[in-house]
């Protein structure tokens, strides 16, 4: 065995002790001492996504399908991919030159005020599948954007390659989930 690999193999010890918390965690992937909480809270933010994005999508099926039909839902859905054509390199524009915080800041106001203004538009009688479809399809994209470049602002990369597993327990386990959907 050479030098580079004997040192890639050597485990330094944990510079914090691990909490009650991490050595649950432990279980699922290679959580260190200190990194329990901020973890948990990535997790708790990604699964409270994907349960806002599969309550919003049972909205817009229902919406689109009682408003247009198949057919109308098929031209959203190009609608709504030449939609993205546009708004996809605008929100890196903007991403470059503003700080993370008041990204997501703004980003989340933008979508929450949206809902309003949907809601508002319904009591009136208006006719919003086929906004709401491409809104939400563009919410989609934008939060996973989002939730991904915040946890590659807070993590390394050696950091997510030992903590993205416990992500990918929410993905596989959460809302929407093959898992969840199970009949018991």
């Amino acid at each position: 065995m050479n030098a580079l690999q004997s040192l890639t193999t050597i485990r330094f010890p944990d510079p914090y002790p691990k909490s009650r918390l991490e050595k649950i965690l432990s279980h699922l992937a290679d959580v260190r001492g200190g990194e329990g909480i901020g973890v948990l809270l990535l997790a708790l933010n990604l699964f409270l996504l994907l349960a806002a994005y599969y309550l919003l999508k049972t909205v817009r099926e229902a919406l689109i399908l009682t408003e247009g039909g198949a057919v109308v839902k098929s031209y959203s859905a190009a609608g709504q991919a030449i939609l993205l054509l546009g708004v996809v390199p605008l929100f890196g524009a903007i991403a470059s030159r503003v700080n993370r915080v008041r990204l997501v800041t703004g980003v989340t106001l933008f979508f929450v005020s949206n809902l309003a203004i949907f809601v508002l538009l319904g009591k009136l009688g208006y006719h919003e599948g086929v906004p709401y479809f491409l809104w939400v399809g563009t919410f989609n994209v934008m939060v996973v954007a989002q939730l991904w470049a915040f946890a590659n602002d807070l993590y390394t990369r050696p950091q997510g390659e030992r903590l993205f597993p416990i992500l990918a327990w929410v993905v596989r386990l959460g809302p929407g989930s093959a898992l969840s959907r199970r009949k018991t």
